[in-house]
């Protein structure tokens, strides 16, 4: 489970992998788009249905910063496509959450990204299953 031998699990790691995922709050797309540091300070990335909590690290995720274009969203398809937003496909935006097309090497990328949140940021509630 713990990708880079050479890296200790951080503190934050062990406790995010000893959540019962069951047991957490859940949030719509809806409400996790709000946490983005301007409508909400916090700021809110989700992947793979789960919320992590990416505020301490406003240097980088905060407004007007590098990476505030991934708050408030699943960003699990532009981490597998290694980019910041998405452009339009076929006459529309894909869902940033949407996996189904990802390759398996870009699957691979996407839980590496998992991992790299779960050793920085606590894990604070999953994204409820939309009735679409």
């Amino acid at each position: 489970m713990f990708g880079d031998k050479n890296k200790e699990p951080t503190e934050i790691f062990l406790k995010n992998e000893s959540l019962d995922l069951n047991s957490l709050p859940s949030m719509s797309r809806e409400e996790l788009s709000k946490f983005n540091g301007t409508e909400d300070p916090k700021l809110y990335v989700a992947i793979r249905g789960y919320v992590y909590d990416v505020t301490e690290n406003g240097k980088s995720y905060g407004p007007g910063k590098a990476y505030n274009k991934l708050v408030g969203k699943d960003v699990g398809r532009l981490l597998g496509l290694n980019k910041l937003q998405l452009k339009e496909e076929d006459g529309r935006i894909p869902d940033s959450w949407d996996l189904s097309d990802l390759t398996e090497k870009q699957l691979k990328i996407v839980d590496d990204w998992i991992v790299f949140f779960k050793m920085r940021y606590p894990i604070i509630a999953r994204i409820e299953e939309s009735s679409q």
